[in-house]
């Protein structure tokens, strides 16, 4: 393996310092490609996904709707619910 020696100007502390911050400009735009392609997470459902994600009937949300057990928004004719709502509507269980 072939060993290449390199002479710089720069001090010790200043080379550091610039072989860091490209380092970070490089990671950060990786990073950015990343996040930049990810889908963002789904938080507004239809009825028919409400009710499956619940495994719930159609006719049963229509009842939790209306007596409030779960919020939904209608959106000119069409009902659509919220995922932070559907996980609210989820309630806890008491056991023994």
């Amino acid at each position: 393996m072939a060993t290449q020696t390199f002479t710089t100007t720069y001090e010790p502390t200043e080379f550091k310092t610039l072989l860091a911050d490209c380092i970070s400009e490089s990671v950060r735009a990786e990073m950015y490609k990343i996040i930049s392609t990810q889908k963002p997470e789904k938080t507004i459902f239809t009825r028919q996904e409400t009710a499956k994600l619940l495994d719930i009937s159609l006719p049963t949300l229509h009842q939790y709707t209306m007596t409030g057990v779960i919020k939904a928004f209608r959106l000119g004719y069409k009902v659509r619910y919220k995922l932070e709502d559907i996980n609210n509507s989820l309630t806890r269980i008491k056991t023994k």
